[in-house]
């Protein structure tokens, strides 16, 4: 006789739906999980510690018993010294986060770059082109990495793939994508970037923030908020995080003017982090 269904997991995990390769790591969790009847949370986040915590994970099936502490709403949005730009999907223990390159969400595609973030500093180290390539990546590095695991995703771990160079990213007909500090830059379509590079504020060479104000809330008056966010998000990876305050209103207004609002309100989450940072840091995070 065989055994019941378990209940299907909600995917209301990420700001789009969860990737094959990621959502099978979720289903062998989940499985493992109400195997037993009963719903953990924590069960869940950890199943894949020896490669990532889930920085999200499903909410208990109606009418299971489950542990009293609340469900995590969704990890950690943004993780520190990142951009709005980078969607974690799983917590490394250390501070960094593995996750997803989204540069312009406003595209609806269905799988992105994968890249760590390091979270103790800036800097993205990219894994892979999409996200299978991503966890064969990670899954070949582990020591005790589980073949069976390497099965369910369909990647092998030898030999030990490589990571990108760069984080590559598909740029549709009209469109152009510019290079940042961050890691990412900017993808938009090609009429809202200016003729010229934006100015940016680099505050270990003693440059004023004053300037690259001007220069984004001009672009933005002009009508070319990529520019705009351009020089926004490489003035951020090079001055304190503490000066964050003073970067988010035309931060925010460009990824309004871009279309792409959700990630105007992912800067209310980093404002939370930063805004109580005592200012006495004369260097940048790079």
């Amino acid at each position: 006789m065989s055994e019941p269904a378990l209940p299907p997991w909600t995917d209301d995990l990420f700001p789009f739906p969860t990737p094959p390769p990621l959502a099978r790591l979720v289903d062998l969790a989940w499985e493992n999980m109400l195997r037993e009847g009963y719903y953990d949370y924590i069960m869940l986040e950890c199943h894949y510690d020896f490669m990532f915590d889930l920085a999200a994970v499903p909410g208990p099936p109606a009418g299971w018993e489950s542990t009293d502490l609340p469900r995590p709403d969704g990890g950690c949005d943004v993780p520190m010294f990142s951009v709005p730009e980078f969607v974690p999907f799983g917590s490394r223990g250390d501070g960094g986060w593995v996750g997803w390159a989204v540069p312009a969400p406003e595209l609806g595609r269905t799988d992105h770059p994968v890249c760590i973030a390091d979270g103790h500093q800036y800097g993205l180290t990219p894994c892979g082109d999409d996200t299978r390539a991503g966890l064969a990546y990670l899954l070949a590095r582990v020591r005790s990495a589980d073949e069976r695991l390497a099965r369910e995703l369909g990647v092998t771990l030898d030999p030990i793939p490589d990571g990108p160079d760069d984080v590559d990213f598909e740029v549709p007909p009209g469109w152009r994508c510019e290079p940042g500090y961050d890691g990412i830059g900017v993808l938009a379509p090609a009429a809202a970037f200016a003729g010229q590079d934006p100015v940016v504020a680099l505050v270990d060479q003693d440059e004023p923030l004053e300037p690259a104000l001007a220069d984004a809330a001009r672009w933005l008056d002009a009508g070319r908020p990529a520019t705009a966010l351009l020089g926004l998000k490489d003035t951020y990876v090079n001055t304190p995080l503490c000066l964050f305050a003073e970067l988010k209103p035309l931060w925010a207004r460009a990824y309004t003017d871009l279309g792409r609002p959700q990630y105007a309100a992912r800067l209310d989450v980093m404002a939370r982090m930063y805004g109580a940072l005592p200012c006495f840091c004369a260097t940048p995070h790079t």
